[in-house]
């Protein structure tokens, strides 16, 4: 997986980049992601100071993501969070196409049979 991580408004941190690795391969076990790209950003004089911004690069639509809050912590499982379930309703749905046209060819088959 190819991952980009921006910072707006604070300084770099090397536990940010491992941090934000690790939720997203979590995510990789339901849907593959080629690539992300991650924008953290501290708004100084807004409130609530931390924005959290995601685009993944995954099989059929892309997926986007934003979350804020008053800590980039929770800035950040808030988006993780959106991204999963996101990712579970794809999952689900997939899953229900998959049993519709198995159920077609079962009707189908009943028809032709019959």
């Amino acid at each position: 997986m190819n991952l980009q991580v921006q910072l707006r408004g604070m300084p770099h941190s090397g536990g940010l980049d491992s941090l934000i690795e690790e939720s997203l391969n979590a995510l990789r076990q339901l849907i593959p992601i080629s690539s992300a790209q991650v924008v953290l950003e501290q708004q100084r004089h807004n409130s609530p100071t931390y924005r959290v911004f995601a685009h993944l690069a995954v099989p059929g639509p892309d997926v986007h993501a934003v979350a804020s809050d008053h800590t980039l912590l929770a800035a950040w499982r808030k988006l993780a969070g959106k991204l999963k379930k996101q990712f579970q309703q794809r999952a689900s749905r997939q899953q229900l196409r998959l049993k519709g046209r198995a159920l077609c060819r079962k009707v189908a088959g009943q028809w032709i049979g019959a």
